[in-house]
């Protein structure tokens, strides 16, 4: 059972209702929590006053100041059916899997027009951590996609798909018109900087976290076939072997780092090279994401 996590000393709040000569809606401070076999909030009101209160009796003062803020959120473990794609990325996705690795889902959902034109504002993504759940809504997801983000990219050229609307199966349909020579920049930029981080942890900590160089060295792989093939592969047969070796930490750092810069080079004659656009097709993506709203209006 996880422990109540209490407000913070100093908490402004708001009394909601009136209590021994404070009027309902006077400022109060929180100057102590409940201990463990209590529920009461010591506050000082603003004339000094010292009450004991329960959760119940008080509202955050920033609320009051915004109203808004008092709106609760939907939440999307409430809402599952607005999910409408499910799919499994990482390393099971990618061939690279142990017998002790997590499942990792991603996926968009889609809020209906009422929850989506209202006042409680839906969040641009969610993390479900409990479940390695990580869904975008829709519109956020074709955004990153456009932008030729690894993680969104991925969800679409993943095998492991084990739920797909209608809608959903139209967007990977057309995945082809969204996949760009950006991935140069997304995925290139993207390891070069990493790889500057390892060698500091490497020169400070004498350590890395060798799954995580494995996918660096796989994301060249990827990007590099994606140029010159015009398709996302996340499985690389070839090369299993030794991205298998990085990650039980087999393969020495120098011979990783070589293997690095080699592959640089060949992501750099691949995008010189590479027939694919500079821009994706971003009229059809407007047209799908209007599809999408039109389906959720009441």
């Amino acid at each position: 059972m996880q422990p109540k996590l209490h407000l913070a000393l100093g908490t402004h709040v708001v009394l909601l209702r009136k209590i021994e000569n404070q009027a309902k809606h006077s400022v109060a401070q929180v100057v102590a929590t409940p201990c463990e076999h209590s529920e009461y909030y010591t506050v000082r009101c603003v004339d000094g006053t010292i009450l004991q209160l329960t959760r119940q009796d008080f509202g955050l003062r920033k609320q009051f100041n915004d109203p808004l803020l008092s709106l609760e959120q939907p939440q999307l473990a409430e809402n599952r059916q607005w999910i409408q794609y499910r799919c499994v990325v990482g390393s099971r996705a990618y061939g690279l899997d142990t017998p002790e690795s997590d499942t990792d889902w991603r996926g968009f959902f889609v809020p209906p027009a009422s929850v989506h034109w209202g006042l409680a504002s839906v969040p641009e993504q969610y993390e479900l951590s409990e479940t390695q759940e990580h869904y975008w809504e829709v519109q956020k997801f074709l955004n990153l996609l456009l932008r030729a983000n690894p993680n969104a990219l991925e969800c679409l050229y993943t095998d492991l798909v084990e739920h797909a609307s209608p809608l959903a199966l139209e967007l990977r349909a057309m995945r082809h018109k969204l996949l760009t020579s950006r991935i140069y920049q997304s995925h290139n930029s993207y390891v070069l900087a990493q790889f500057r981080l390892l060698e500091r942890d490497l020169r400070t900590n004498g350590s890395l976290r060798w799954k995580h160089v494995m996918h660096l060295i796989r994301l060249l792989l990827s990007g590099i076939h994606a140029l010159r093939h015009g398709e996302l592969r996340l499985r690389h047969l070839a090369e299993h072997d030794q991205l298998m070796a990085i990650r039980a930490g087999e393969l020495e750092w120098d011979v990783i780092n070589r293997w690095r810069i080699a592959l640089h080079a060949e992501f750099e004659q691949a995008y010189a090279a590479t027939k694919l656009p500079i821009l994706p097709d971003l009229a059809a993506a407007n047209a799908w994401l209007l599809q999408v709203r039109r389906t959720q209006v009441d």
